[in-house]
């Protein structure tokens, strides 16, 4: 099993992180559902609600891994709402 660490230098599993992912992730979405009724994107002038709606890393999770701050993965402010067009456009900078 693989072990990441965290910043206060604790260990991590691969798979406690992803779930961690996983629920940071719904948290998210469902912060933004109560506060404006439905999911849209984020990203400063496009604001798209058709379509996918992905949930994506500001700092990508292998990154917050490899620099031993795994905790920033499953951070929600670490995490953006991007339409599925936005998402790639940011993934493709970073």
């Amino acid at each position: 099993m693989n072990y990441y660490k965290k910043s206060d230098g604790e260990r991590i599993s691969k798979s406690e992180i992803d779930r961690r992912v996983r629920i940071a992730k719904a948290e998210k979405l469902q912060e933004q559902r109560n506060e404006f009724g439905y999911n849209f994107c984020e990203e400063k002038g496009c604001g798209r609600s058709d379509g996918y709606i992905d949930c994506s890393h500001d700092k990508s999770v292998n990154d917050c891994q490899r620099e031993g701050m795994s905790e920033l993965a499953y951070d929600k402010n670490n995490i953006t709402i991007r339409c599925r067009d936005c998402h790639i456009i940011w993934d493709s900078k970073y």
